[in-house]
């Protein structure tokens, strides 16, 4: 039996589906984080004996690899150099006949369109945009991190939002609610000990992200400042997306899916989104993605194998997203 794999490492958690040449999924596992920068290559190879063990797949000896292709779409793994060195060496260990490494956002952008050219905007801890056109063409904006961007993530926002608090009670900044949302959320007793929080390591980049419920709560309530830093944060990946959207040829009808956490507040989001998008483009066609980013990776794999697929079983994917979910 043929078989294709589909990996999605993230940060904390790593999704696997497997899938025999028909296409339907005979397998799927769970395991722990699979960014490259974190766990490294022997992580990653470790990553996958675990996988390959929890979805009962071995190599028969002396048979050859037990798949016919696999793509790995790893956090932390952006650079051709990185993809090229843990595909190298998973095929060194014979995983599979074709090997794929690419960057979670790229299963993202995948998953979101089954595979159709679009746009995916990825706002979570972090933030990025990443497109494709009919003729295959990416292109990609932001995701330059904490230091250099990540505009409209959720670590951007709480920041923001700090900022906000700290000009209100040094006397030159506007009143905010947003004092009394987030210094129960960053533990604060008081507001001077968010100096050594954030400079002592105590208010991490991804212990500032979780607090982002706080300004979406404040502008839910009508906090002006709050719904200033909401705003500007989606306006800012709406031109991003503007750009990538340019940067292809795509300025008439643009079809952009919204993926990651801060997605859960798109009532809030998507307006100042499309706002900073209708710079450079005509029309904005919102969409929620059609599938998973494991499912994203599936396809990559899917095509490696030089296999076409019918929109029953992009429908039959989704299903299988549903049930997971």
């Amino acid at each position: 039996m043929e078989l294709t794999l589909g990996i999605d490492g993230g940060g904390t958690q790593t999704r696997a589906v497997l899938v025999d040449s028909s296409g339907a999924i005979v397998g799927r596992a769970r395991a722990g984080s699979g960014n490259f920068q974190a766990v490294g290559l022997q992580g990653v190879e470790a990553l996958v004996d675990e996988l390959m063990t929890r979805l009962g797949v071995e190599a028969a000896k002396g048979s050859g690899p037990p798949l016919v292709s696999a793509c790995l779409a790893l956090a932390g793994a952006g650079r051709t150099s990185e993809q090229e060195e843990v595909a190298n060496r998973l095929l060194d260990n014979q995983l599979a006949n074709h090997i794929y490494v690419v960057s979670d956002a790229r299963a993202a952008l995948e998953g979101a369109h089954a595979g159709a050219e679009g746009i995916v905007v990825i706002a979570g801890t972090g933030s990025m945009v990443l497109g494709k056109n009919a003729a295959g063409a990416e292109v990609r904006a932001g995701g330059w991190g904490p230091t250099l961007g990540d505009e409209g993530s959720g670590y951007w926002l709480v920041l923001q939002a700090i900022r906000s608090v700290l000009r209100q009670l040094d006397g030159w900044g506007p009143p905010t609610a947003l004092k009394g949302e987030l210094g129960p959320a960053l533990e604060l007793e008081d507001w001077h000990q968010v100096v050594a929080g954030v400079y002592g390591g105590r208010l991490d980049r991804r212990r500032i992200a979780a607090a982002a419920p706080c300004v979406f709560a404040s502008a839910r309530q009508g906090d002006e400042e709050a719904l200033r830093i909401v705003r500007e944060g989606a306006r800012s990946l709406g031109c991003q997306a503007g750009a990538v959207a340019f940067h292809l040829g795509m300025t008439d009808v643009v079809d952009v899916a919204g993926a990651g956490g801060l997605f859960e507040q798109a009532d809030l989001f998507w307006g100042a989104l499309e706002e900073g998008m209708l710079t450079r483009v005509g029309q904005v066609c919102r969409r929620a993605p059609i599938l998973s980013p494991v499912m994203g990776a599936l396809i990559l794999a899917h095509r490696g194998a030089g296999r076409e697929w019918s929109p029953d079983w992009i429908a039959s994917l989704a299903e299988a997203d549903a049930e997971e979910a």
